[in-house]
């Protein structure tokens, strides 16, 4: 199906909406379909290949890297170390700092972290670079890798988290007092009085183990010197690239004109490439070392050890409810484990303090929240970032209070979620931007009662008489999330010489259809057709400012940037329209200008100015603009699942799923919907299969997919999704982020449908389920 199958090709009319909320054909698809996508893997000709030695230690001082073996091996071009390349004691800056008045408020901490972007003395994960090998080819490399010899004194490794944090611990890091990397805690309300006197207190522990995005494509770097210009070009598969270059530059020293960073087509990213790693910084310095261009390409077992991970939480809750099922109050102590640290330590912990209040009324609430630094791989932020875990915390304690108040789950929730009477529902803390938070939806009862109907509670008879080898149940689940953080993202339209018309935007695409639905935003912005606009993707000189793609914020704030840098580029024409029609002023309708009887189109002003036109040597029509957002819009969404426990495996199938979500305008409502539906998957993997684990020593266990286990197709049923729209005046083009809608409420509604499956008294209190724990428990009652 192309373009013009949904909509004809015609100029839309301005503010008309003509290609926003369209599910037209993703541009991209008939490029990778056919197989001429371009990832980094696909740039390797002319290069020389770099591997990294890493690790093999959880903990240990380097005592010794003896490299003489590997630099006389036939092909090796040279093997270096942070010292060989000014990197020795240098660290990773951090990304993001929360706002001072969120700061204050949660009376947050943050421990000054250095992670070493080449370990030269100690080394504090498996999987740590240490030096890298540059050969002809990567066959060569990795023999000359195996030849570098690392010689280490063990030290005492630390790979639990809660461990970490007592005051005996092994402390990881000369320069720091102790493990811990960030707290943070905020109250309101009487919590205290309200647990002490309700008539229903619950109370549990609930983990979620360490796991992550594992996309289908590898992390990689290509890096060039380009001698005539003095600078490297800097090729990687990322979804912040401007965050790259700034790394770069504050490591090296080097100005913003020495480096620029372009982003190839990505294979998934979902946060792991939300970050800036040792890698790309080293890949930089080592093509202006060597003045060659340079590639390396992560394999997967690489990836499985040393690409950041991510969840790994654990909360101890306590929910006090009435006799009704109201909640009175809520208190949470969590810990977070960031392995040897994480650049995105502020955002994650404060992420999952935020979204502990949930859609609901809570009248009284205490949070406390820490992060530990441990030995096991970095940390970054994986599609929900804190939001997955505290929704898993608070869902399933509201699970555990229905049983003891002896109402469904379905019924605690309608009592406690938010109507269209509460809003705009306003808490005393503010957000990570220091905005008072306001919830701005519309009624979240109704997600709730649109899941109910798309898949109801008596779908378990259907399912059931279906399956007669399962137990079946029927699990549900809530979220929140804020979306469209901020502060900014920049975007640049300009007219072509042919008057067709090229965008960009800071936001990277990994594979969200970027060249899709900004071309949407802008044709309607230009009130063209969409056949005229071109999507191209960002680097730091087409874009020398942007923030990156996180966090559901790409729709809206380089959506948006988009929108409004075509606006002025509109009035920019206009003006120069204008006088080429010999006219103080320009009307702008459907493509074309006017004044009085006289019309010109973008073509014309094109022309205009080529050579020999009338507007020779007028400056270009090109705009950049940067889109600034005061705050976050939120949104929210219920999740409802059938699933079956195998009568004597105790496996899991899930067998139907639903999702209902408030959300605002969708640019192109088929991405959307697959967003969500890949989201599920996600969740799913990781409610069921996904989980890296670590041996007391620190030694990675999950390190090949025998180990580390993904859900496949026949794992994942269809997935209903319902979109209810909710008006944002956030933004200028009312969209609200899905990104993570699909993935946030998946674990707690899995584990409620395991407690239905397994009958009265069974309460899941970690993920991934643990298939051994449900075998033991029917066997129980088997007996």
């Amino acid at each position: 199906m192309g373009e013009t199958d949904t909509l004809t090709s015609e100029a839309a009319t301005p503010g008309t909406g003509r290609w926003v909320g369209s599910s037209v054909r993703r541009r991209e698809d008939d490029r990778m379909l056919d197989g001429n996508g371009r990832f980094l893997a696909d740039q390797a000709a002319g290069a020389r290949h770099v591997v990294f030695i890493r690790s093999t230690r959880a903990h240990a001082r380097i005592t010794g890297i003896d490299t003489a073996d590997a630099r006389r091996m036939p092909g090796v071009h040279g093997v270096f170390t942070a010292p060989d390349l000014g990197l020795e004691g240098t660290p990773i800056p951090s990304l993001t700092t929360p706002d001072p008045g969120f700061t204050a408020a949660t009376s947050l901490v943050l421990a000054e972290q250095r992670l070493a972007i080449l370990a030269s003395e100690r080394v504090h994960y498996v999987g740590q670079p240490i030096a890298v090998v540059v050969a002809d080819d990567r066959y060569v490399a990795e023999d000359a890798a195996e030849n570098v010899a690392v010689s280490y004194e063990a030290l005492p490794p630390v790979v639990d988290a809660e461990a970490a944090l007592d005051a005996d611990a092994p402390v990881l890091f000369d320069h720091l007092p102790d493990n811990e990397a960030a707290r943070l805690e905020y109250e309101f309300g009487d919590p205290a009085a309200a647990l002490s006197t309700a008539p229903h207190v619950v109370e549990n522990t609930y983990r979620m183990e360490r796991h992550g995005a594992v996309p289908l494509e590898c992390r990689g770097v290509l890096a060039d010197f380009d001698d005539r210009r003095h600078r490297v070009e800097l090729h990687t598969s990322t979804q912040v690239p401007h965050m790259v270059r700034n790394a770069i530059c504050s490591v090296t020293g080097w100005s913003r004109e020495k480096v620029t960073v372009s982003v190839p087509d990505v294979g998934g990213g979902f946060g792991t490439k939300a970050n800036v790693y040792a890698e790309e910084i080293v890949l930089a310095v080592l093509a202006e070392h060597i003045r060659r261009r340079v590639i390396w390409v992560e394999d997967r077992q690489e990836h499985l050890v040393s690409s950041a991970q991510a969840r790994d939480q654990t909360h101890r809750a306590r929910l006090a409810v009435d006799d009704a099922g109201r909640i009175l109050a809520w208190e949470v102590d969590f810990v977070v484990d960031i392995g040897a640290g994480s650049l995105w330590v502020a955002g994650i912990v404060a992420n999952t303090a935020v979204h502990l209040m949930g859609p609901y009324r809570v009248p009284a609430i205490s949070v406390r929240g820490r992060a530990a630094l441990t030995n096991k791989t970095l940390v970054a932020q994986y599609r929900g970032a804190g939001r997955p875990e505290a929704t898993f915390s608070l869902e399933r304690s509201l699970d555990a209070a229905a049983e003891a108040v002896g109402i469904s789950g379905v019924e605690i929730r309608r009592r406690n979620l938010l109507t269209a009477e509460d809003m705009p529902y306003r808490r005393p803390i503010p957000y990570r931007d220091g905005v008072p938070i306001a919830y701005d939806g519309g009624d979240y009862t109704a997600c709730l009662e649109s899941v109910l109907e798309a898949l109801p509670p008596s779908t378990v008879e259907v399912c059931a008489r279906e399956n007669p080898d399962l137990h079946v149940g029927f699990g549900l689940s809530s979220y929140l999330e804020a979306t469209g953080r901020g502060p900014h993202e920049t975007a640049r339209a300009r007219v072509l010489p042919s008057g067709q018309f090229e965008v960009t935007a800071g936001a990277a695409s990994a594979g969200q259809g970027h060249e899709t639905v900004f071309a949407q935003v802008a044709a309607d912005a230009l009130a063209v057709p969409l056949s005229q606009v071109r999507y191209v993707a960002s680097d730091t000189e087409r874009l020398p400012d942007g923030v990156g793609t996180f966090a559901s914020r790409s729709a809206i704030l380089a959506g948006s940037a988009v929108h409004q840098a075509c606006g002025e580029l509109v009035e920019l024409a206009s003006r120069r329209a204008a006088i080429l029609l010999g006219s103080d002023q320009a009307e702008y309708a459907d493509g074309r200008f006017t004044a009085g009887d006289e019309v010109i189109g973008w073509d014309e002003l094109a022309a205009a100015a080529r050579v020999g036109g009338a507007d020779e040597g007028g400056a270009a029509l090109d705009v950049s603009t940067v889109y600034r957002v005061e705050t976050v819009t939120w949104t929210m969404g219920v999740h409802a699942v059938v699933l079956g426990v195998h009568r004597r495996t105790g496996i899991v199938k899930v067998l139907r799923y639903a999702v209902s979500h408030e959300g605002g305008r969708e640019i192109n409502p088929r991405i959307v919907e697959g967003q969500i539906v890949g989201g599920v998957a996600q969740g799913i993997g990781g409610a069921l299969f996904e989980a890296w684990r670590y041996s007391p020593a620190g030694e990675p266990t999950s390190t090949t997919f025998a180990a580390y286990h993904l859900p496949l197709t026949t794992d994942l049923p269809d997935v209903i999704v319902n979109h209810l729209h909710v008006d944002t005046p956030v933004n200028p083009i009312g969209v609200r982020g899905a990104g993570e809608s699909g993935t946030i409420a998946v674990y707690s509604a899995v584990a409620s449908a395991v407690d239905d499956a397994m009958g009265g008294g069974f309460h899941l209190t970690g993920t991934p389920v643990r298939t051994g724990d449900l075998c033991r428990w029917l066997l129980r009652d088997a007996s």
